[in-house]
C-alpha cells in the first residue's frame, strides 16, 4: 500500500511540475501574447509540434508569458485566452485567423505582472494531442493603455515566417468569431507551457534557408536555422543523397548559420540536415532539406563567348542566367550603364533588327538590354532599353550596317553593384 501511494504521490509530482520552456531568455517585445500599447487586441500564435516537442500527448494546465523588467501591464490585464489545434504552419494572410470554433476558452479574467512573468492557472486543462500543432490565442478587453517608453511589453523571439496574426486597436473589444483583418508577424511569445513534459531529446531546428526543394542555391550558400531552446550547439550534414554525410559530416556548429568551407558543386541535389545538441544529448527524428545548386555558368557569359544570332526569327531562353558573372564590372559603354550578363550577337546585313527581352510569369527580374558595335575589348553604344520595371519586357529596334558584328549584353540594369540575373528568353526579328 506504501509503495502504491508513494507512486502515486511521485506521478502527481511530475505531472504538477512538468513544463516546456520555449525561448524564455530572449529580450525583444512585440505584439503577442496581447499589445499592451493598445486599447483593444486580438492574437493568435501557432507552435509547431516540432516546436512543442512534448513526449505525448497530455493536459495543458497553465501558460506563463515573460515581460520586460521596465513595463508595466496595470492597463493591459484584462484577458481571455484560448487554445486549440491546427494544421497550419503559417497564417496566410491578414485574415487567416483559426475559426473560434476550433479554439476552447481556457481562462478569463485579470493578470498581474509579478516576478517580470504573466501566470496563467486553468481550471479545466487543455487535452492537447501532440499530433497537430498548437494554437494560443488570447484577446486583451482593457480600455486604457500602458505607454511603456512607447512599446510593447511582452517578450518574443524570432521563427518562422508568418506564425503570429494578431490585430490591435482601439475601437472595441474584438469578437474572436469575427476578427477585423490583422498583421502576420514573424516572431511569437516566449513561453513555459505548464502540464506537458518534453522529450528527452532537444527539438529538431526549423531550416530557414535554403527552405526544401529550393532550386538555384548559391555553391557557397549561408545555411540558417532557428535556435532552439535549451540547445547549446547544432550538428550539420550534408550528403548527396538522402541520408548521406559525403559533403559535411555532423559539423558542429554553435551559432545558428553556418557556409560549407568548401563550395558544392553546380547543378547538384544535396541532402541537408541539421540537429540541435544539449548537454551532449542530440535531438533525433529530424528531416532533411533538399535542394539544388545553381547552374555552371553560362556559355556566353563573357563577350567573348556571345552566341551568334544567324537565323531569324531567333529565339533563345537563358534558363541559367542567374549563374552569370559579372566579368570585369558593371559596364558603362552606353550613358546608363548596367551588369555584365549574357551576350548574344549578330551580323549586320543593313536591315533593321527588333530584340525583344520576356521574363517567365512570377519573374521578378529587371533586365536592361544594350546593343553595341566594335570589338569586345573596343566596343561602341549602338543603343539602350530599359523602360520597364521587374518582369516587364524590354524592346529596342536598331538599325544594321552590312558587315558589321553587334553585341547584345542583356543583364540587370544596376549602374554600380552586381545583381544576378534570371531567366529570359531573347527573341531576335529581322525587319
Amino acid at each position: 500500500m506504501k509503495r502504491i501511494l508513494l507512486l502515486s504521490l511521485l506521478l502527481i509530482s511530475l505531472a504538477f511540475n512538468a513544463q516546456i520552456n520555449i525561448n524564455v531568455g530572449s529580450t525583444n517585445v512585440g505584439t503577442a501574447p496581447v499589445s499592451s500599447f493598445f486599447s483593444y487586441s486580438y492574437v493568435q500564435q501557432i507552435y509547431p509540434k516540432q516546436e512543442v516537442n512534448a513526449n505525448a500527448a497530455g493536459n495543458i494546465t497553465g501558460l506563463t508569458f515573460y515581460i520586460d523588467p521596465s513595463s508595466t501591464i496595470s492597463d493591459s490585464s484584462n484577458w481571455t485566452v484560448y487554445l486549440g489545434h491546427t494544421t497550419k504552419t503559417a497564417f496566410t494572410s491578414g485574415t487567416d485567423w483559426v475559426p473560434s470554433s476550433q479554439l476552447t476558452q481556457v481562462f478569463a479574467g485579470t493578470v498581474t505582472k509579478n516576478n517580470n512573468k504573466v501566470e496563467l492557472t486553468f481550471t479545466t486543462p487543455f487535452a492537447y494531442n501532440n499530433t497537430d500543432n498548437l494554437v494560443i490565442a488570447a484577446k486583451e478587453n482593457a480600455p486604457s493603455i500602458d505607454i511603456n517608453n512607447f512599446d510593447e511589453a511582452f517578450k518574443v523571439y524570432s521563427h518562422l515566417p508568418y506564425s503570429t496574426l494578431y490585430y490591435k486597436g482601439d475601437n472595441a473589444v474584438v469578437d474572436p468569431a469575427s476578427p477585423p483583418g490583422g498583421i502576420r508577424a514573424d516572431y511569437k511569445s516566449s513561453v513555459t507551457i505548464l502540464g506537458l513534459a518534453p522529450r528527452s531529446t532537444p527539438a529538431c531546428p526549423f531550416v530557414a534557408y535554403p527552405t526544401n526543394n529550393a532550386q538555384l542555391v548559391s555553391l557557397s550558400p549561408n545555411i540558417k536555422w532557428f535556435p532552439v531552446s535549451g540547445a547549446d550547439s547544432y550538428k550539420i550534414s550534408v550528403g548527396t543523397s538522402s541520408g548521406g554525410t559525403n559533403v559535411i559530416n555532423q559539423q558542429l556548429v554553435t551559432g545558428t548559420n553556418f557556409t560549407p568551407s568548401t563550395p558544392l558543386n553546380s547543378n547538384t541535389n544535396y541532402y541537408l540536415k541539421v540537429t540541435a545538441v544539449s548537454a551532449g544529448v542530440e535531438s533525433s527524428g529530424c528531416t532533411e532539406v533538399v535542394f539544388k545548386t545553381i547552374p555552371p555558368v553560362p556559355v556566353n557569359d563573357a563577350c567573348s563567348g556571345a552566341l551568334l544570332a544567324s537565323t531569324f526569327p531567333y529565339s533563345y531562353t537563358q534558363s541559367d542566367a542567374v549563374s552569370a558573372t559579372n566579368n570585369a564590372g558593371n559596364i558603362a559603354v552606353c550613358p546608363d550603364a548596367m551588369n555584365d550578363g549574357t551576350w548574344f550577337k549578330l551580323i549586320g546585313d543593313g536591315s533593321q533588327y527588333t530584340i525583344k527581352v520576356t521574363m517567365p510569369t512570377g519573374s521578378t527580374f529587371d533586365p536592361q538590354v544594350d546593343v553595341y558595335s566594335g570589338t569586345c575589348s573596343a566596343l561602341g553604344c549602338v543603343g539602350t532599353m530599359d523602360n520597364g520595371g521587374a518582369a516587364a519586357a524590354e524592346t529596342i529596334t536598331i538599325p544594321t550596317t552590312a558587315g558589321t558584328e553587334y553585341y547584345i549584353n542583356v543583364g540587370s540594369y544596376e549602374e554600380t553593384i552586381d545583381v544576378p540575373e534570371d531567366v529570359f528568353t531573347i527573341t531576335i526579328t529581322k525587319l
